[in-house]
């Protein structure tokens, strides 16, 4: 059976520094960039529709224009969603005794050195700012 704990010690290699800096780019590009851009797209919709002085097309736009902002708002949210995932893998491997499983505070340090390029000074890697 794979130990899924095991995979994230990434302590124990070595990082190239840009890693972890492109790493939280891409990150933060996702969590905020897609959003606006899906927002904006929305309101450019609706604005032709309203243009368009057409009462079925503003109601198209305005359901587009919703189904954007959730959209928005999910993609948000992905990556507090996966850090939740990786902390509560990081504290299942904290608990554990055995002596295979890897700290829940190397793990904790890994996630927090690629999604927040914060605490990259183990395993090779340094911060980057």
């Amino acid at each position: 059976m794979l130990d899924l704990i095991n995979i994230l010690d990434c302590t124990s290699i070595n990082i190239d520094p840009i890693v972890p800096a492109f790493t939280h780019l891409v990150v933060s590009l996702v969590k905020i960039i897609i959003p606006i851009i899906l927002i904006a797209f929305g309101m450019i919709d609706l604005a032709k529709a309203v243009m368009s002085n057409d009462d079925k097309v503003m109601k198209e736009a305005q359901s587009k224009l919703i189904k954007r902002i959730v959209y928005a708002v999910i993609i948000f949210f992905v990556v507090a969603i996966v850090q939740f995932v990786f902390s509560t893998l990081a504290q299942a491997g904290e608990n554990a005794n055995d002596d295979d499983t890897v700290d829940g505070n190397q793990i904790s340090e890994c996630i927090n050195c690629f999604i927040n390029n914060k605490g990259c000074s183990k395993g090779g890697t340094t911060e980057v700012e």
